[in-house]
């Protein structure tokens, strides 16, 4: 009898009413799986294009398709044994192929020519030179625009010996990135012997700001600031060349300061050796 009184005292337990909208608007928080997925499939379809494409660029391996349409349809052959196409070339498919590759050709041009370093020059001549930069480090754009104005408009291996030599602690990455960006400009067919370090400038990275503890329940805020360097490698005169046309300037002054205003002439010496006192 208490248990049923007791039962009957109890008050039931009434869930709130949701409704079937709000849980169908609120978006599922998505997985570990479900962000990693689509990149790691995303790599091996990125995988599986290069092997069929054999290591070769994306414009090139057009190229190639391009050529094995052409061939497959000059081999085409009827029931009969007679071509399918007369005139491959003439056909509008093949036409509008030759055509994007053309505007394709033409737009990388432009592409060269808007460039700054590298690509080609007024008359399409491929630009002798290389450009070069450091990747962003911890230092200031100011220390290390000392290194770069050190260095520019210096041969490569006379600004090699300065980095070497020099106590500032960036040096040694400077000294690196010459000799980097000296290994790549002689596989380009560029000449070692004459190259020169014709532009060196700093930009500017990231400032990180970290908290800095001080006494007496106070603080600041640091700014640790990143730089990077670049260079630009074109090919100039050699040592030899560069004394000849300091010579070459010397000799060149001292013609130009003519006889100073003394005239020589042939006439003999009289009274050569006179006594001290006034010649009259």
């Amino acid at each position: 009898m208490l248990q049923r009184a007791w039962a009957s005292l109890r008050v039931p337990r009434v869930l709130p009413q949701v409704s079937a909208r709000s849980f169908a608007t609120s978006a599922p928080r998505p997985s570990f799986w479900d962000t990693i997925l689509p990149l790691i499939q995303g790599n091996r379809r990125e995988r599986k294009l290069q092997r069929q494409q054999g290591g070769l660029l994306p414009e090139d391996y057009e190229r190639v398709q391009r050529d094995r349409r052409r061939d497959e349809m000059m081999a085409a052959q009827t029931s009969t044994g007679d071509a399918l196409v007369d005139d491959v070339l003439s056909t509008p498919q093949i036409r509008s192929e030759e055509l994007e590759a053309r505007r394709a050709d033409e737009k990388r041009n432009k592409r060269l020519l808007r460039k700054r370093w590298g690509g080609l020059d007024e008359n399409g001549v491929e630009k002798q030179e290389h450009k070069y930069s450091t990747a962003v480090f911890r230092i200031s754009p100011r220390k290390l625009n000392l290194l770069a104005n050190q260095i520019s408009g210096k041969p490569i291996d006379f600004a090699i010996v300065q980095m070497q030599f020099s106590a500032k602690r960036a040096a040694r990455r400077v000294r690196s990135t010459l000799v980097m960006a000296r290994d790549h400009a002689v596989a380009k067919g560029m000449d070692p012997a004459n190259l020169l370090v014709s532009e060196a400038w700093v930009t500017k990275g990231a400032y990180f700001a970290r908290l800095e503890i001080k006494g007496r329940a106070r603080h600041g805020i640091m700014h640790h600031p990143q730089a990077k360097l670049n260079i630009v490698l074109r090919p100039g005169k050699t040592w030899e060349e560069r004394e000849e046309r300091e010579l070459d300037l010397a000799r060149r002054r001292v013609r130009s300061l003519g006889s100073g205003g003394v005239t020589r002439t042939n006439r003999k010496i009289v009274n050569g050796f006179q006594r001290p006192g006034w010649a009259w």
